[in-house]
């Protein structure tokens, strides 16, 4: 069986929903699927490109790369990697940072009044790429972000002669996004979101309470959903885990994962940590400034490798929920990989189905987003470093993700 995989985000970009793909992706050859993908051409002068995230190519049969519109620059307010030499012209770099705001002002102004992402720009750029489409049997199109829906629905309305089955895997939904406000856009943002799932032979959400959502939202499509969790990601087998320490107090806690301060609320860790003493390792993007202490390190972002080499040096595990939403962070999947203690911080306003849903695995320590309850997480999960050892479910395996987004559609 033959499967073109799509995704606006390519493979060589550091970012959640990379992990996630290269999960289906693993699935898919491990069902022995032949495997195509389109994606957006990776551009190596932006911050989130890493070369290394791209491990799966040898379970891939064609790449097609689809070239940036040059207007997408424009709503692009990513930072990019800084190779300016010292003392280059100082004129350049004013300019530099004069194109950086204006980019971060058309962004805004087109995030307040589109529908779809600034991908959607790139969409039209499928009609240069030379594919025979008649050769699919399916079609996987997986967001974030949500225009990957919309490049597949171009190539299926565009190719007459392709008879595949599609098949949309979706992160966030569109009008029940927690990155969204609730705004007057709110009625078209529900038509355009249920016009695109009405076209899908199959509709797949991350997570059991979002597919809740979802069909109490469009009941009439609600034959179509169903859920399929991420599952772990991929431990490069030169990094070994982190031996048990006989000394507590040289145990260490690891945070690995972004924490914007409107969708996660990182404050109540940091403060345990500050409060009790004990080893933290803060790493990824926010938009709030964190102080580095004798015992607590803040890093921004780093490249994968070096992200989960920390990972690796980390006694226990620290994966934190969002403040809102049904959507469960995908870092709660990735860290199963590891054999070592994995505290979930329960938060928002669906704590209790989250706490349900997450005991089924009984692999993880949950608590609430309190300090308390972080510290006496933190001293049951010490407890477990010496004595339990983790086998990983079939579930949070990516044969089990891959059968359970195709089941009913084909044979598994």
């Amino acid at each position: 069986m033959k499967v073109l995989f799509v995704s606006m985000v390519a493979f060589e970009t550091n970012a959640s929903a990379t992990i996630q793909n290269k999960g289906i992706i693993r699935g898919l050859s491990a069902l022995n699927y032949d495997i195509d993908i389109v994606t957006l051409e990776p551009d190596q002068n932006a911050i989130s490109f890493d070369d290394s995230m791209n491990d799966i190519k040898q379970l891939v049969n064609n790449t097609y790369y689809i070239k940036a519109d040059w207007k997408y620059a424009l709503l692009r307010a990513k930072k990019k990697n800084d190779k300016t030499k010292t003392g280059e012209n100082n004129r350049r770099k004013l300019s530099g940072i004069l194109l950086q705001k204006i980019r971060v002002f058309i962004k805004k102004l087109y995030d307040q009044i589109s529908i779809f992402d600034a991908q959607k720009i790139n969409v039209k750029g499928i009609s240069k790429i030379q594919a025979d489409y008649s050769k699919y049997d399916l079609i996987i199109s997986s967001s974030d972000p949500k225009s990957s829906h919309l490049l597949a629905l171009r190539i299926l309305e565009k190719s007459k002669n392709c008879k595949a089955k599609w098949i949309q895997y979706w992160g966030d939904p569109m009008l029940h996004d927690i990155t969204r406000k609730s705004d007057w856009r709110d009625r078209i943002v529900k038509y355009y979101e249920k016009k695109l799932i009405s076209k899908a032979d199959r509709v797949i959400y991350a997570s059991p309470l979002t597919l809740k959502v979802q069909r109490d939202t469009f009941p009439d499509l609600a034959h179509k959903m169903d859920y399929a969790n991420q599952i772990y990601a991929n431990v490069q087998n030169n990094i070994s885990e982190s031996i048990n320490r006989k000394d507590e107090s040289q145990i260490s806690v690891g945070y690995f994962g972004a924490y914007k301060s409107t969708v996660r609320n990182i404050l109540p860790l940091y403060n345990a940590a500050k409060a009790k003493g004990f080893k933290l390792t803060i790493c990824g993007p926010s938009d709030i400034q964190l102080q580095s202490t004798d015992n607590i390190r803040v890093l921004g972002e780093l490249p994968y490798n070096e992200a989960t080499k920390l990972e690796s040096e980390s006694d226990i595990l620290i994966c934190l929920c969002n403040k809102r939403g049904t959507q469960i962070p995908g870092k709660i999947y990735y860290c199963t990989a590891y054999k070592k203690p994995i505290i979930v911080i329960i938060d928002g306003e669906y704590r209790k189905e989250l706490k349900e849903f997450l005991k089924s695995f009984n692999r993880f320590i949950l608590c609430e987003n309190e300090e308390e309850s972080i510290i006496k997480a933190i001293e049951k999960a010490k407890k477990q470093i010496k004595v339990d050892r983790y086998e990983l479910s079939d579930q949070l395996k990516p044969k089990y993700m891959a059968g359970k987004i195709i089941s009913n559609l084909v044979s598994v």
